[in-house]
């Protein structure tokens, strides 16, 4: 209780207690919160489960980092499912584009671009019959300051798939106005790609 130090009818001043007892209890341990781990492969498949060292509960998240794998870049989160937890595929981090700058020389006014790699790009769009007629791809050429205006047009490529991953080949037959004059396109260009699926 605190003293009274001053009194009178109309003022009364207390102070404080000579001490204050304070007691601190950090209580019982509580749940952990989620942990995010990454995984080489779906976790739903057993042997990929058994390479997780962590104790996993309810709302951790894993991310498959195995580019191999059908489920590459997709994050799972465990929740339950019918009574047991079960990893739940919840949103795939695949981009749905491509983009790029390669350099290429031009011969005789061709523009071969080397076969680019579209499985991430086109595994994601959720089309079945691999066709070089889903991408929509855009395209602009940068050239030295010697070099003159262009007029392009591009060939898209059937799909290659004899390389061990799906490929798009394209090419870009074009022409450049130097000396007042049109002549095919020649030496070192950049081509700005920019590749989606449709």
């Amino acid at each position: 209780m605190a003293d009274i130090l001053l009194s009178n009818d109309d003022l009364t001043v207390f102070g404080g207690p000579e001490s204050i007892s304070l007691d601190l209890d950090i209580g019982p341990q509580g749940d952990r919160g989620s942990i995010i781990i990454g995984v080489l492969g779906d976790p739903r498949n057993a042997n990929v489960a058994a390479t997780i060292v962590q104790d996993t509960q309810a709302l951790d998240i894993a991310i498959d980092y195995q580019p191999a794998s059908t489920t590459y870049k997709t994050v799972f989160q465990k929740v339950s499912s019918g009574g047991s937890l079960q990893w739940t595929p919840l949103i795939s981090l695949k981009t749905n584009y491509y983009s790029s700058i390669k350099n290429v020389t031009a011969a005789n006014g061709v523009l071969t671009i080397p076969p680019i790699n579209v499985s991430e790009i086109y595994g994601s769009s959720g089309i079945t019959a691999a066709t070089s007629e889903a991408f929509n791809v855009q395209y602009s050429i940068s050239s030295p300051d010697t070099a003159g205006p262009l007029s392009t047009n591009l060939v898209v490529k059937d799909l290659i798939t004899s390389q061990g991953f799906l490929a798009l080949p394209l090419e870009i037959k074009g022409v450049e106005y130097i000396d007042n004059t049109w002549q095919p396109m020649a030496g070192p260009k950049r081509v700005h790609l920019f590749i989606t699926v449709v």
